[in-house]
């Protein structure tokens, strides 16, 4: 392989267009000659072979299906589109990099199914206000691999932006399958949080208490933190956002899948009361299951408040 590796990227949203620009503005590579983009959306004008590079990137969606779990969909199509054999590079070896949040196990599976390429998780942490910020400048760089791609796990760590914590590395050796649980928990955790700051919301009306208070109090400590407590974020209670919604059901339909009952139980109590949150507010999941800038198109006006920046810039995560 050459010492620089040509870079695909297939699906240019939200996760795609900060990493291709990170590629292109910071690490110097040029569309059409080390670097190349591809998007089913035509309007985006991203329609390279990304069969040509060395290393891909997988940013595609990965939807709710309608009874929770995650839709990889997109991202067999995806996997099929790259491993297409072509004529002038017969069983060419891809590093394929899956970067849409799947169920644990998903990197493992597509190793077994596609044996003749290398394949890694590296999920992102990217908040949807300050999704470039967050690309070039992580908290955490993590690229989880299966027995067969360990030995590229340092390669792809390489192309990447520097974090505080990374792996694989002295500090932490991650498997594809943890790594992919490390998303879904993140996720899933702050989703958690936000049901609870609700719960102490309405337990503090009972008493005719002012929450802020309350959210100042526990917010010092720092076990706790500040973000995810503001009950009001985007104008209206409980979690919503591109992620969160169908990160927990995913999660919970993946519980289920294995018999974990007792883990889709707690996960779901959450999503049950996120959902009568929403209903008191004549909101539905769906409703709110979209990015931050599609908010304002399904909150009732008498729901507004004004928001600690903070808080708005924190609370979204992306596919």
């Amino acid at each position: 392989m050459n010492m620089k590796q040509k870079i695909g990227i297939v699906g240019i949203g939200m996760v795609g267009a900060p990493l291709a620009r990170y590629f292109r503005e910071i690490g110097g590579y040029a569309r059409g000659k080390d670097l190349f983009l591809f998007d089913i959306d035509r309007a985006k004008r991203c329609s390279d072979d990304a069969g040509k590079a060395d290393v891909i990137f997988l940013c595609v969606p990965t939807p709710r299906r309608a009874g929770g779990s995650a839709d990889l969909s997109h991202l067999e199509n995806a996997i099929d589109r790259v491993s297409v054999p072509v004529a002038d590079r017969p069983g060419e070896r891809k590093i394929i990099v899956i970067k849409s949040t799947v169920p644990p196990g998903t990197t493992e599976y597509f190793q077994k199914r596609f044996p003749q390429h290398d394949f890694l998780f590296n999920p992102e942490f990217l908040t949807e206000r300050r999704a470039w910020e967050n690309t070039i400048r992580p908290d955490r760089q993590l690229v989880g691999w299966t027995a067969q791609s360990k030995k590229y796990a340092a390669t792809v760590l390489a192309l990447l932006p520097t974090a505080p914590l990374t792996a694989s590395s002295p500090e932490l050796e991650l498997t594809a399958t943890e790594a992919e649980l490390v998303k879904y928990a993140a996720n899933v955790f702050l989703a958690r949080k936000v049901t609870f700051a609700n719960a102490i919301f309405d337990l503090a009306n009972h008493h005719g208490v002012n929450y802020e208070h309350i959210r100042k109090g526990i917010a010092s400590d720092p076990r706790i933190g500040s973000s995810h407590l503001d009950v009001f974020h985007g104008g209206y209670r409980g979690y919503g956002g591109y992620c969160f919604i169908k990160d927990t059901d995913a999660l919970v339909a993946h519980a289920r899948e294995l018999g974990l009952d007792h883990v889709a139980d707690l996960i779901g109590a959450d999503v049950a009361f996120n959902t009568g949150v929403l209903a008191i507010q004549g909101l539905t999941p769906q409703d709110v299951a979209v990015h931050d800038h599609t908010y304002s198109s399904v909150i009732p006006a008498e729901a507004g408040i004004q928001h600690d920046q903070q808080q708005l810039d924190s609370r979204s995560s992306l596919e």
